[in-house]
C-alpha cells in the first residue's frame, strides 16, 4: 500500500462548542468506536491526480473533514476547524481478477485505524487502482465528525464533483460549526426546551427497573410486513415498530411499552446534504396495545412521528434533566427497547406472492446467535434492521431479563405475530398482545 500527500486550504478556520448531536456522540464514543466507510466507483478516464484533486476539493468544501476535537482546560470538548493542512492518501493496488477481495481487505485494514480525535482529522482517504488506473475512492470517517447519513451525502457530493457539477459556483453548505452556533440562538434554545418538555412527559410514564443476541433472516416476516403495510397504507418501519412493541409488551406484562428511535434530523435539502453529525434520539410510549392491530400500527406511526418532531435538544440539558428525575430513586428510568431501521430504504421490498403462501415461507427462516451485544442504552431490548436492501432483524437482550425466554423465541414471536396478522388469523389480528404473551409462554421455539 503506497501513499501520496496533498495540501489543502479551506475558506476559514473556526472554533465552536460541540453541536447537540456531537455531544451525544462524544459520550457514546467512549463506549463504542464507530467509523463509517464510504466507497464509490471512479468514472473511467480519471487520472490519479484528478482523483486526488477531488479529495482536496472535499477537504476544502466540508469543514467536518478537517476538524479536530480537543479538550478545554476544564475537560470540556470543542471543535476546531483548521484552514490549511495536509492529508496522506493511501494507494491500494488491486489485481484484475481480485479487485473486490483486495478492496475489502484494505477496508478492514483501514477500519483498524483509530482516530485521535483531539489532534487528527476525522477522515482517511484511499484510492484503489488496477493497472495504475483509479477504480474506487474509499473514505473512512470518524462518527464524531460525520454520521452515516453525512457519509452518504459526501459520496453524492464527490459524484457531483466528478460529473463537473460540484465545481460550479454554489452557496456554501452549512458546516458543523455553523450548526453549533445556530443551536446557541434563542430560537433554537426554544426548540430544545420544547423537545425536553416532551422527553420529560415520556420519561415520567416509564417504570423503574453482558446480554444475548441473535439475528433472524425471515422471508415470511418480510412478506408479512409488506402485506400489512400495503393493507393499512403505511410504511414498513411503522409495522415493524408495532409488531416489536407488542412482543415487548407481552414480555414485560403490561399494555404499553417505551422505545427510542434514532432521528436523522435531515428534513430539509440543506440538512440532507450536511456532511456532519445530526442524529439524536426520539422517545415515545405506545399505550394502545389492546387495540386491533391496525390501531396499533397507526399509533406506532403517530407516536414515532411525534418523537421525531421533538428530536432537537441540548444534550447537556437532557442529561441534567435525567439526573434530576432519577434523584432519590433506587433505579434509573430506562426505555424498554430501541429500534433502528438501518436499511438503505425504509420502504423495504414489496411482496408480490399470494398471502396464503406466507406460512410456507416461514420454513426458510434462519436464526443465528451472536456473541457481541451492544445494548444501546435501553432497558433490555434492542432491535435493528440491517443490510443494504435486506431486512434482517437483530435483537439484543440483557442476561438479567427473561432468562426463561431464549432470544430465538422472541424473534419467532415477532415473525408469528406479523404472519398471523398478514394472513388474517383472528386471534393475533384482534388480540395481538394476548397472542404475543401466550406464544412466548408456549415454548414453541422450533424454526421450521
Amino acid at each position: 500500500m503506497g501513499n501520496l500527500t496533498i495540501r489543502f486550504e479551506g475558506k476559514r478556520e473556526a472554533i465552536a462548542p460541540l453541536s447537540w448531536a456531537q455531544r451525544r456522540t462524544w459520550r457514546g464514543s467512549h463506549l463504542k468506536y464507530r467509523p463509517f466507510v464510504c466507497i464509490q466507483s471512479v468514472p473511467s478516464g480519471e487520472s490519479l491526480r484528478e482523483v486526488s484533486n477531488a479529495i482536496k476539493w472535499a477537504l476544502e468544501e466540508f469543514e467536518s473533514l478537517r476538524t479536530v476535537f480537543p479538550l478545554r482546560a476544564d475537560g470540556i470538548p470543542y471543535q476546531k476547524v483548521e484552514k490549511v493542512g495536509s492529508a496522506e492518501i493511501f494507494i491500494i493496488s488491486t489485481g484484475e481478477f481480485t479487485a473486490e477481495a483486495d478492496i475489502q481487505s484494505a477496508i478492514r485494514r483501514l477500519q483498524g485505524e483509530r482516530f485521535d480525535i483531539a489532534t487528527e482529522f476525522g477522515a482517511l482517504f484511499a484510492i484503489a487502482t488496477c493497472a495504475d488506473i483509479p477504480t474506487h475512492l474509499i473514505c473512512l470517517v470518524s462518527h464524531l465528525a460525520v454520521d452515516g447519513h453525512g457519509c452518504r451525502a459526501l459520496g453524492v457530493a464527490l459524484d457531483s464533483y466528478f460529473s463537473g457539477e460540484g465545481s460550479r459556483p454554489s452557496a456554501p453548505p452549512m458546516q458543523p460549526v455553523d450548526r453549533a452556533r445556530l443551536e446557541q440562538t434563542e430560537k433554537w434554545q426554544e426548540k430544545s426546551t420544547r423537545s425536553l418538555e416532551y422527553w420529560k412527559s415520556v420519561l415520567e410514564k416509564l417504570p423503574q427497573d453482558s446480554g444475548r443476541s441473535a439475528v433472524m433472516d425471515s422471508c415470511a416476516l418480510r412478506a408479512a410486513v409488506s402485506v400489512i403495510a400495503d393493507k393499512y397504507a403505511t410504511g414498513t418501519s411503522a409495522v415493524y415498530l408495532a409488531v416489536i412493541s407488542v412482543v415487548a409488551g407481552g414480555l414485560i406484562g403490561r399494555d404499553k411499552s417505551s422505545f427510542l428511535l434514532p432521528a436523522a434530523n435531515r428534513l430539509s435539502l440543506e440538512e440532507r446534504s450536511f456532511v456532519g453529525e445530526l442524529v439524536q434520539f426520539a422517545p415515545g410510549v405506545l399505550e394502545a396495545l389492546n387495540l386491533p392491530f391496525e390501531g396499533i400500527v397507526n399509533d406506532a406511526w403517530r407516536v414515532s412521528a411525534k418523537g421525531y418532531r421533538f428530536s432537537l435538544y441540548d444534550e447537556q440539558a437532557l442529561q441534567l434533566m435525567l439526573t434530576d428525575l432519577d434523584e432519590g430513586r433506587e433505579c434509573k428510568r430506562d426505555f424498554d427497547f430501541s429500534f433502528n431501521d438501518m436499511r438503505s430504504s425504509t420502504e423495504g421490498k414489496t411482496y408480490r406472492g399470494a398471502t396464503v403462501k406466507i406460512h410456507d415461507l416461514a420454513k426458510r427462516t434462519k436464526i443465528e446467535l451472536k456473541a457481541n451485544v451492544y445494548q444501546g442504552g435501553t432497558r433490555f431490548l434492542s432491535f435493528a434492521l440491517r443490510g443494504d436492501g435486506n431486512e434482517v432483524l437483530s435483537i439484543s437482550v440483557h442476561d438479567s431479563y427473561f432468562p426463561e425466554f431464549p432470544v430465538q423465541r422472541i424473534l419467532l414471536a415477532i415473525e408469528t405475530l406479523a404472519v398471523g396478522v398478514a394472513v388474517g388469523d383472528t386471534e393475533p389480528l384482534n388480540y395481538p398482545l394476548r397472542f404475543a404473551r401466550s406464544y412466548l409462554a408456549s415454548g414453541n421455539t422450533t424454526v421450521n
